[in-house]
């Protein structure tokens, strides 16, 4: 247990740094976007906010996973993440259609940008995202060395996941400052000021799919929808299978935050002596394939329905 907190506490570390960069770097791309009317920084900026929304995310799983529950909030505060992942995909489509709007009127009528200050903030962007990705990938290194560790939990299970996709997310923005440095050298060295809404729609292409799913997972998480890599039936169908099963009844599947499985269930039996015993196989079979580690059973000996 001393060493999943050392191991949480050096990845909090870790994701505290590359957010501390990309929060001070978002802030000063959209100042100088604004500033100097680039399309292209300021989409940007909006692909680095997902970089930043991620990383978050990753912090406020890691937290609160270590946090232990109580009686005014049995689950803490996982659905924390959740919202928040909500509350950015609605800035961020929000952002991604003012940008394209602008970029089509500008498309329509272009207007002269300076090339240079593009390149040298893009520069700086790619540069912090680079740091990122290092520090990141030590921290996933570490974390896949122990993954077979006798004591691998299910909560070190989740924080290397939300490493993983802290990791991915920005590296995905690499492409982003790459693009806008490409941009900016086009514009500097040609004049073509039609490439600045050009990148910027590229980008915001790259940021609307992503945002999108993640919106649609936030709001199935939040109306308590069945995990989409679970099957409710495949799962009702496993426990069925348990000797002295005869039926299953009122069978929910839901998600408390990333990562983290409930179920809950009306299980009737042939004999009740046997009871615990059929309990704690159909745990063992939540947990082992379905990674379902929150389960509420109830036990009994008749149902009067069947429904579901």
């Amino acid at each position: 247990m001393v060493h999943f907190l050392n191991e949480g506490n050096n990845n909090k570390k870790a994701l505290k740094l590359v957010l501390s960069l990309t929060s001070a770097f978002f802030v000063v791309q959209i100042l100088v976007g604004f500033k100097i009317g680039s399309l292209a920084l300021i989409s940007d900026a909006g692909h680095m906010l997902v970089d930043v929304a991620g990383l978050v995310m990753a912090l406020l799983a890691i937290s609160f996973s270590q946090k232990p529950a109580t009686t005014v909030r049995t689950y803490g505060f996982y659905r924390s993440e959740i919202l928040a992942s909500f509350l950015n995909s609605l800035f961020l489509i929000l952002l991604s259609i003012f940008i394209s709007v602008e970029a089509i009127q500008r498309l329509i009528h272009p207007s002269e940008i300076n090339g240079l200050p593009i390149i040298i903030v893009a520069a700086i962007g790619l540069g912090i995202n680079l740091i990122g990705i290092k520090l990141l990938s030590r921290v996933r290194v570490k974390n896949r060395r122990h993954d077979n560790a006798e004591d691998h939990k299910p909560q070190q299970e989740l924080e290397n996941l939300n490493v993983h996709g802290a990791y991915l997310e920005v590296l995905a923005d690499t492409i982003g400052s790459a693009g806008v440095i490409t941009a900016g050298i086009i514009i500097q060295t040609t004049g073509l000021y039609l490439v600045d809404p050009l990148i910027s729609i590229g980008i915001v292409a790259l940021i609307l799919p992503r945002t999108w799913l993640l919106l649609k997972k936030a709001i199935h998480i939040l109306i308590e929808g069945t995990p989409s890599h679970l099957c409710h039936e495949e799962i009702k169908n496993s426990i069925m299978k348990v000797k002295g099963v005869t039926g299953v009844f009122d069978l929910h599947v839901w998600t408390i935050t990333s990562g983290i499985y409930a179920l809950s269930a009306h299980v009737v039996i042939m004999n009740n002596s046997n009871s615990q015993v059929i309990l704690q196989e159909i745990n063992s079979i939540l947990e082992k394939n379905f990674k379902i580690t929150h389960a509420t059973i109830q036990i009994e000996s008749y149902h009067e329905s069947n429904k579901i």
